[in-house]
């Protein structure tokens, strides 16, 4: 694992390599440029925007699938890199909802984290630490406001949440510089039924067998809707729809 003390933006650069090179550009330097801060995903006419932008991108979109579809855009663009830069670089992103900065695409998608340009990046405190920013400040928050004024299931979108986290934990897991404690607790978070506080922990059991499992062999529990965007391909054997289910709904 790199020494997390000397690290800034661009030494996270090298961490992005193979299946993981098309995330590169989701750790950005804030130089300033319009972005979003996290406390704004949680107003919501600024979320309604950014979905409606979205949307437009794919007219006839059933609205739960175009919300859907965002979420995972965002999830991926945020947990990504959060997991490749606590299991490589020993690092946590500034990712909670009261202290993070997002940069943003044109179409109202999430398009990475944004980072201080030349302060070092604080060092990981113990693998649980890495994470709780992460789980505890972003996903949750943000998943129960979404939940609760877009008409998408919590359960949907912790699950969009869940496959990302999967991803880029399996892209981490064989790095030769892994942080190994931490794999073993993200590797945890993906399989154990509760929370080390003994709450239920939702990010676990979103793929079967198992989240373990590479991904090539998995297929979600739960349907992203993805098949429900015209023009969009739909997931193939990772859904668990029947496929005469999607095809008759085009």
């Amino acid at each position: 694992m790199t020494t997390a003390t000397a690290m800034t933006a661009s030494d996270l650069s090298a961490c992005f390599s193979g299946p993981l090179a098309r995330f590169s550009g989701s750790i950005r330097v804030d130089d300033g440029a319009a972005h979003l801060h996290g406390r704004q995903l949680l107003d919501l006419e600024t979320l309604r925007d950014l979905i409606g932008r979205f949307a437009a991108t794919m007219p006839g979109g059933e609205p739960r699938a175009v919300v859907s579809m965002w979420s995972q855009w965002h999830f991926s663009n945020v947990v990504v890199p959060s997991i490749v830069a606590r299991l490589l670089a020993g690092l946590n992103l500034p990712v909670s909802l009261s202290a993070g900065s997002f940069a943003l695409h044109d179409n109202g998608c999430t398009a990475g984290v944004l980072i201080p340009s030349h302060a070092p990046l604080p060092p990981a405190e113990g693998a649980a630490a890495g994470f709780a920013g992460l789980i505890d400040s972003h996903l949750a928050p943000l998943i129960a406001f979404v939940a609760s004024h877009f008409g998408v299931s919590s359960k949907l979108l912790w699950s969009n949440a869940a496959v990302s986290f999967a991803w880029a934990v399996q892209q981490c897991a064989d790095h030769p510089d892994v942080d190994r404690d931490g794999l073993a607790e993200a590797n945890g978070i993906l399989t154990a039924v509760l929370t080390p506080a003994g709450d239920r922990n939702f990010l676990s059991g979103a793929l079967k067998p198992s989240s373990l499992t590479p991904m090539e062999n998995c297929q979600r529990r739960i349907c992203c809707l993805r098949y429900l965007l015209p023009g969009m391909a739909d997931c193939g054997s990772f859904c668990p729809l029947p496929s005469q289910a999607r095809i008759s709904t085009k």
